[in-house]
């Protein structure tokens, strides 16, 4: 084999697993969209759910879900469906799994919204990490609370 026919054999090998890599980013990413909405909604709600609670942490899917009841919940934006959809909400515990434990006046970085095995959401929409909303959230509530005087 000549030289300019390596040359042209190994740049078809590198423009196919080029086209394979990039096909693979796309079909994962299309399988996975569910998730990223269900990662983004439960971080929607979780919230929600502190804010009208007195920053307290839901301790179920029932408990957390109360949220949509109010006329509030009626118009959050679920980005995996409607504003208010219950059905849908209802759903997210079938994608994501909360840790009920966790105590937010504790924020310790812990990660309390994961996928139902544990894992950690491969597929995100920017800025819709559950996790980076329940902890920018406590962040943003810790550094409004006033300082005691010393």
């Amino acid at each position: 084999m000549t030289r300019v026919r390596k040359i042209i054999l190994l740049a078809a090998i590198l423009v196919l697993a080029a086209f394979v890599w990039i096909a693979y980013g796309i079909i994962h990413t299309v399988q996975h969209i569910p998730e990223a909405y269900a990662a983004w909604d439960t971080g929607t709600l979780l919230v929600e759910y502190m804010k009208t609670h007195e920053n307290h942490w839901p301790t179920s899917w029932d408990n957390l879900l109360t949220v949509m009841d109010s006329d509030a919940g009626h118009k959050i934006l679920l980005r995996g469906a409607g504003a208010g959809d219950q059905k849908y909400a209802q759903s997210l515990r079938d994608k994501a799994s909360v840790d009920w434990s966790f105590d937010p006046a504790h924020n310790d970085l812990r990660n309390p919204v994961t996928l139902l095995n544990g894992g950690s959401f491969s597929v995100l929409w920017q800025g819709a990490d559950p996790n980076e909303m329940v902890h920018t959230y406590l962040r943003e509530q810790a550094s409004t609370q006033p300082t005691e005087a010393r």
